[in-house]
């Protein structure tokens, strides 16, 4: 499975969205979902944030490229994911929440409780992009915690 991730950021921060559907309900994480077959990652995670947020983006560049493998808690595979996180300028206004979003807003810092493969690449500097990272996850539930991140 293929997603794509929009870090929208501006002088008020990055754009957050707090999650509504499963995985992870409740949690603070970068508007993005699914690329639809076909689609680019850059117009996916433009599509995406338009969505949840209902803010129009773009442009755009590829900031990271995560490659996220999740397991079981005891270490079983259970599915690969790969990530591209795009680097978006603030497109001015307010983030809406729509789409399976129950929260959408502007924050210096992340939000708590925020998943934290986004925390992680919406910190990322766009000097040396695109960022090529891997992840090993483990899945608890409906919550995830970092293995390990190279």
């Amino acid at each position: 499975m293929e997603i794509a991730l929009a870090v929208v950021r501006g002088p008020r921060g990055v754009v957050w969205i707090e999650r509504g559907t499963p995985p992870s309900i409740g949690r603070w994480a970068l508007p993005g979902g699914r690329i639809e077959p076909g689609e680019e990652p850059l117009e996916a995670a433009r599509r995406e944030a338009r969505e949840e947020t209902g803010l129009v983006l773009i442009g755009g560049t590829s900031l990271a490229l995560l490659t996220e493998r999740f397991e079981e808690s005891d270490g079983t595979f259970r599915y690969d994911v790969v990530v591209h996180a795009a680097l978006f300028d603030d497109p001015g206004g307010e983030p809406i929440p729509d789409d399976g979003v129950t929260g959408a807003r502007w924050s210096p810092a992340p939000p708590a409780p925020a998943l934290e493969p986004d925390r992680r690449l919406a910190l990322l500097a766009a000097e040396g992009a695109p960022h090529r990272i891997a992840a090993r996850i483990a899945v608890h539930g409906d919550d995830l915690a970092i293995l390990d991140w190279h």
